[in-house]
């Protein structure tokens, strides 16, 4: 979406909450949509997505006389329950929801534990995906509505990678994970295929720090988790968590 767009969508929120003092939200965002929100200086709002560490949220604009509400926003968990043992993966799950003409800002996370998934829907469509979904990759499965007292966070996986880079440069960084040159990570910089912070670097030069989060096409993505010693040669060991 053209940013000038999305950022005048955020402010039709703050708009209608003012025009009829109530609580008003967006669709769900996801994690570069809110960064730019954070880069645009946009505050006054509330961010939520169904529970404290969701990736994709909804925005939420309260009135004066309203103490922001997380239980106001329109989001429902679904439960999806396997009747099978077979793996049904993320792709597996958004793709059966999407394919009954749901836009993706209706739905916000799915956590994929071993016997199914939860699913954070817009509250007014949670009904439609009920009634409408009884197989996920040809598998089938039992839905239901369940409230957050229900839900258990499934952990993310990762893995700890212990890199060696020639400086904190992004493109150095890149280049250490990923194993390639530094001209090779430097073009997948400029190539918009590397993200930094859910935003585009501004150059190849852009410095990380510790809690960086690195979105690498065809790596996946990744936290600047530790920034240790530099070797005898002034390089810098760095630990990597890897997200599976």
């Amino acid at each position: 979406m053209n940013d000038d767009i999305f950022i005048r969508k955020i402010e039709d929120v703050f708009r209608l909450s003012e025009k009829y003092h109530s609580a008003r939200f967006s669709k769900f965002l996801d994690e570069a949509e809110q960064a730019k929100l954070k880069q645009e200086g946009i505050f006054g709002g509330v961010l939520f997505g169904g529970y404290p560490m969701a990736e994709r949220k909804m925005f939420g604009a309260f009135p004066d006389w309203q103490e922001p509400d997380e239980a106001e926003f329109p989001i429902q968990i679904l439960r999806i329950s396997k009747k099978y043992e077979k793996e049904i993966s993320h792709r597996n799950y958004l793709g059966t929801i999407l394919a009954l003409g749901i836009e993706r800002d209706m739905i916000g996370d799915i956590l994929v534990d071993e016997k199914g998934a939860y699913v954070f829907v817009y509250k007014d469509i949670a009904g439609f995906i009920k009634d409408n979904i009884t197989k996920v990759a040809g598998l089938g499965v039992d839905i239901s509505e369940i409230d957050s007292k229900e839900l258990k966070i499934p952990q993310k996986q990762f893995e700890l990678l212990d890199i060696i880079s020639a400086s904190m440069r992004i493109d150095a960084c890149v280049a250490a994970m990923m194993k390639l040159s530094r001209k090779e990570a430097k073009n997948l910089v400029l190539s918009s295929k590397v993200m930094l912070n859910h935003l585009e670097p501004k150059a190849e030069d852009a410095k990380v720090i510790e809690g960086d989060l690195l979105s690498i096409r065809g790596f996946g993505r990744a936290e600047i988790y530790k920034i240790g010693d530099k070797t005898r040669s002034d390089r810098i060991h760095i630990t990597v968590k890897k997200y599976i």
